[in-house]
């Protein structure tokens, strides 16, 4: 058992390491990306725990990442001249607070889920953004697709196929790599005055949350 958990995690780490080598190389004309075989191999491994968790996992829950690795330093691209740059406002203007969501009739795009993100300008409050359901895990952490897609709950912009776009556009303002597994954050749904509301974490790593204890999350057929 501990042996398939491991193998299970280093398949994680390479799909993982993978997917960001690959799309810093295509996106980033300022950090070089390390190579793939250096972060797989030449990095320090953590030791497995008699439980098959390594001793950073409980790091690793409260940001919900998925690995062990240091923060990839990154400098997001310079906004567009004349957008934009308010903290909870994407950058056509459009505040996307959930405070100020809440009661508004939002429309949503068939196969995409409302999702709270965390940005770390705004600790108190979640923005709200509309993700493909196919690439966020199911209640049990598993079957999401590596990549993103996604589009602006604010100005309506559709076509983000990389969190990195995504992440700019709705202003951000990250001081490492982008990654969805830490900063989209929990389902949204709305209660019985249908106000939209926060509600399960979204379970990146599987450890056993429960939708309808929140919930159920709104997913447009």
């Amino acid at each position: 058992m501990g042996n398939s958990y491991a193998g299970q995690l280093r398949t994680t780490r390479f799909e993982e390491v993978l997917h960001n080598s690959i799309e810093a190389s295509l996106r980033s004309n300022i950090v070089v990306p390390r190579p793939v075989f250096s972060q797989l191999y030449l990095e320090a491994e953590q030791p497995l725990a008699h439980n098959g968790r390594t001793e950073n996992d409980d790091e690793d829950d409260e940001d919900g990442s998925e690995s062990n690795s240091p923060p990839i330093p990154y400098q997001m691209k310079p906004p567009p001249e004349g957008c934009c740059t308010t903290d909870g406002y994407c950058q056509a203007g459009r505040d996307l607070r959930l405070s100020s969501l809440a009661s508004d009739s939002l429309d949503v795009l068939p196969g995409f889920m409302l999702i709270g993100l965390k940005s770390p300008a705004l600790p108190e409050n979640l923005l709200v953004g509309a993700v493909d359901h196919r690439f966020l895990p199911d209640e049990r952490g598993h079957n999401a697709l590596l990549g993103f897609s996604g589009y602006c709950m604010g100005c309506g912009e559709k076509g983000f196929r990389y969190f990195t776009d995504f992440a700019n556009h709705i202003n951000l303002k990250l001081s490492t790599q982008p990654k969805k597994q830490k900063h989209l954050k929990f389902h949204l749904y709305r209660n019985n005055q249908g106000v939209l509301v926060k509600g399960a974490p979204i379970c990146w790593r599987g450890h056993g949350c429960q939708l309808h204890c929140f919930g159920d999350p709104l997913l447009s057929a």
